[in-house]
């Protein structure tokens, strides 16, 4: 564990002494880590084969596809839609969307509903809209038991 601080702190101490030069010294250790791999890369694509790509996208290709001209153009090109085709606006694979928003403002409506049907927002509303002007005297907030 001592070792491994101490290298770790070695390599820190010799970054942050970079100074105004750490910005080349980030350059050189991102090159050093993924250099390798891109050169192998590089040298795969030259070789103009895309079995490689096609493996690691998913595919399993089991020989070997020279790119050449006219493969390499036709892998290119834009794709046109086919002679009585139709494009769907729809997705069919989208995400269904939650309701949540439906529910929530119909709670928010029945209990409005009911607060006004139970006379708590007369104060605010206008005398033709009043629960008792619209339900007559049979509001429940109005008719106390034994109060006539």
């Amino acid at each position: 564990m001592a070792g491994m601080a101490t290298f770790l702190s070695s390599i820190l101490a010799t970054f942050l002494g970079l100074g105004m030069w750490m910005p080349v010294g980030a350059l050189g250790l991102l090159l050093a880590i993924s250099g390798p791999s891109m050169l192998i890369a590089w040298l795969k694509l030259r070789q103009r084969n895309v079995g490689p790509i096609l493996d690691a996208n998913g595919w399993s290709v089991n020989a070997l596809a020279k790119i050449n001209i006219p493969f390499g153009s036709a892998l290119t090109k834009v794709a046109a839609l086919p002679p009585g085709a139709r494009r769907q606006s729809r997705d069919r694979f989208a995400q269904k969307r939650s309701p949540w928003a439906l529910y929530l403002t119909l709670l928010v409506l029945v209990g409005l509903a009911a607060l006004w049907r139970l006379g708590h927002l007369d104060p605010y509303l206008p005398g033709k809209f009043k629960s008792e002007a619209v339900f007559g005297r049979e509001v429940p907030a109005k008719t106390a038991p034994g109060v006539k």
